[in-house]
This record gives structure tokens, sequence and C-alpha cells, in this order.
């Protein structure tokens, strides 16, 4: 899934505003630090997840026979499936 940094901005600012307001955080660093720390976890599990779905698309491609037999599976129900284990296998939470 792709994101734009303005989202992930967005996104950032939003968890920050969210844990203030329920009193879940108490900063010990610089909150523009703190901001660049989980913008930088978010795109790198983003930027995991889309690795994941490319790997599934391999896959899928590479077994594209088989699964026109099968006929009766859905495509992005397979692929849905197949990036599900993948991510099961790299310990990834979808």
């Amino acid at each position: 899934m792709k994101i734009k940094p303005e989202q992930t901005d967005r996104l950032v600012a939003q968890l920050l505003k969210a844990y203030y307001s329920k009193e879940l955080i108490v900063l010990k660093a610089q909150e523009s630090a703190v901001r660049a720390k989980i913008k930088n976890t978010i795109t790198k599990n983003f930027h995991e997840e889309e690795t994941i779905e490319e790997e599934a698309r391999q896959v899928l491609a590479a077994h594209a026979g088989q699964v026109k037999q099968a006929g009766e599976m859905d495509h992005y129900k397979m692929f849905l499936l197949i990036k599900k284990k993948l991510a099961q296998k790299k310990g990834f939470v979808l």
C-alpha cells in the first residue's frame, strides 16, 4: 500500500493528538524528534507491506496456471491469502 508523505504527516499528528488527549504519552525528547521517529516507523512499516505485496504478486504470477485450473477461487482472494501467509511467515502483522 502506497502512502504519500503528507498522509504520513497527518497520521503522525493524529496519533500524537490522540495520545496527548488520553494522557497516554509523556515526551522525554523534543516533539520534533518523536514525530520524526514515528514517521520513520510508519514509513518503514508501509514499505515492508509493499514488499510482501510484491512477493505475493510474484507467487501468484508463478502459479497462474494452477490458479486458472482451480477456477473457483477469486484472483484477489488468492492474493490476500498469499499475502497473509507471507506476512505470518515473516512475523509481520497486517
